[in-house]
């Protein structure tokens, strides 16, 4: 997400491009990859013997809200891994000059 608010910053003001796009769709995916991970739903509750109140009745709702996520881990790693290397792409596309990475800029400096 950091690298996301660097991409709405521009020499002439603040705006978005087609890059800031790509990274915001990157982040996103990202997120959802680390959210719906086995380790941090583990790390959750999944570690605890019982949920019965306090702070383990809150965590046990978190496990089971982390585990609905998790049914969809294969297809976040799968389009993580894949907008990752797009951005790549364009980032090295617009870092060669290859492509403009056109910009609307929405507030100037």
């Amino acid at each position: 997400w950091w690298d996301v608010t660097h991409t709405l910053k521009f020499d002439t003001g603040w705006g978005f491009s087609i890059g800031t796009f790509v990274m915001l769709i990157e982040a996103f995916l990202l997120t959802m990859y680390v959210t719906s991970c086995h380790a941090l739903r583990h790390l959750s509750g999944g570690i605890l013997d019982r949920w019965t109140k306090g702070v383990s009745a809150l965590r046990g709702t978190l496990f089971k809200k982390l585990s609905v996520l998790n049914r969809s881990h294969g297809f976040w790693f799968w389009t993580s891994l894949a907008f990752v290397f797009i951005g790549d792409l364009w980032t090295l596309a617009v870092a060669e000059r290859y492509i403009d990475d056109v910009a609307i800029i929405l507030v100037g400096s």
